[in-house]
């Protein structure tokens, strides 16, 4: 079996173990929204429950909220593959769960025509919050695949040397 058979894709992932990227079939989650804090009316113990979505609260308004009252939140980033012999997904959540923490900013890559990396996102301090594994059924045709959904601390935009 192949370490990587999805490298023909257009873009590439860097799981931050300096070891070459990983081929996924598809990567989701590569999204910013902001979020804003109630102005002063909620005190300052307002719990991070009470932070409302700047699209949904502020967008009929009109008002910018201060840069205090504001932070960008971003989704899971899931990453999903063919099931490959390569156990570097399983190893890190299964560090992870035994108490071995090992957040790493992880890269997607969009490849260009050569197949050089032409634009990127970071995922800062990674760390895996779900895998699942494949569904099998004797009765379909289907190819075996794992999903990794990891939880980051923000999203960077960067170019193909960052």
């Amino acid at each position: 079996m192949s370490d990587d058979p999805y490298r023909r894709h257009r873009f590439d992932v860097d799981i931050g173990d300096d070891r070459p990227p990983l081929g996924f079939t598809e990567v989701r989650g590569l999204s910013i929204r902001v979020q804003a804090r109630p102005g002063e009316e909620a005190g300052d113990d307002a719990r991070d429950a009470d932070w409302l979505d700047w699209r949904d609260r502020f967008g009929a308004i009109g008002r910018v909220p201060s840069v205090p009252r504001r932070r960008p939140a971003s989704p899971p980033l899931t990453l999903r593959r063919g099931i490959t012999d390569d156990r570097r997904l399983w190893d890190w959540l299964r560090d992870w769960v035994d108490g071995r923490v090992e957040k790493r900013d992880v890269r997607v890559y969009l490849l260009d025509a050569a197949g050089e990396r032409a634009r990127g996102w970071r995922c800062r301090d990674a760390t895996p919050a779900r895998w699942t594994g494949p569904e099998l059924a004797a009765d379909r045709p289907a190819a075996a695949t794992e999903t990794l959904e990891l939880v980051h601390e923000g999203l960077d935009a960067i170019t193909g040397g960052d």
